[in-house]
């Protein structure tokens, strides 16, 4: 028997899940997922919006999902924990389940910059939920820093943590706008994020559902707003190509992607 070269057999890489469990169901049937030997990372927003945040998690959970941490995760820890005000969302279930805390705390665990090494025929890339501030230029230093010590309630504030999850549009120095339509209308003189991004590994992301999935010369887009009516999109890291299904939740509405 020829040895294994490396501890999976395949690495998929998804967009934004936000809830979506039967999407999220569907698609590792699709891509035939096998969690003995197969590996699953996520690009951040596992929970909220979509209808079944809890049946998300635990299913990410069961198949051993990993994955850079979101915007929708840092608001639930927030907002469980009383720092921030409960806006409109889909958590009640969460937070009333009896494993709310430890799955919670899994969510919490998680880097906000992650190292993919290259594998197959696939390039080696850098997982983040949104985006890479201008002036990181050592992502390996920047990722260390980030991801190191407890991530507490003060972490989850960290300025840092909120640009790499919260950045569509940006200036040079990294000051960011809210503008969450398509690139080409960031308001002066705001320019999307990837276009200050002068690094050759490639950068997943998720987060600007507007967007949806594109390509581009270093980076690579995969939320196509699953939770609104867009397909969910995986990338397969070894082999370097698409894999999409359907979403199950009724007419893609992108004015509500904020």
């Amino acid at each position: 028997m020829t040895p294994r070269v490396k501890p999976w057999d395949v690495r998929w890489v998804v967009g934004d899940l936000q809830g979506c469990a039967r999407e999220l169901e569907a698609l590792l049937v699709a891509i035939a997922f096998e969690p003995a030997r197969d590996e699953l990372w996520c690009t951040g927003d596992i929970i909220n919006r979509g209808p079944e945040s809890l049946a998300t998690l635990r299913l990410w959970r069961d198949v051993g999902g990993r994955g850079v941490v979101g915007n929708h995760e840092v608001y639930a820890l927030c907002a469980r924990n009383g720092i921030w005000p409960r806006k409109r969302d889909t958590l009640d279930e969460l937070f009333a389940a009896p494993d709310a805390d430890e799955l919670l705390e899994a969510l919490r665990a998680m880097p906000l910059l992650a190292y993919l090494p290259a594998c197959g025929t696939g390039p080696a890339a850098w997982l983040v939920h949104a985006g890479i501030h201008p002036r990181w230029r050592e992502l390996v230093t920047v990722a260390t820093a980030a991801n190191a010590g407890e991530h507490d309630d003060a972490w989850l504030q960290r300025d840092d943590v909120t640009f790499a999850t919260r950045v569509r549009c940006c200036t040079s120095d990294g000051v960011r706008s809210k503008f969450d339509r398509e690139p080409t209308g960031c308001p002066a003189p705001y320019r999307p994020w990837d276009e200050f991004y002068a690094g050759e590994t490639l950068v997943v992301h998720g987060h600007w559902a507007w967007r949806g999935h594109y390509r581009g010369r270093n980076t690579l887009g995969l939320d196509s707003g699953c939770v609104y009516g867009g397909a969910l999109t995986a990338w397969c890291q070894d082999e370097d190509r698409m894999v999409q299904v359907p979403s199950r939740q009724g007419t893609y509405s992108r004015s509500a992607s904020k």
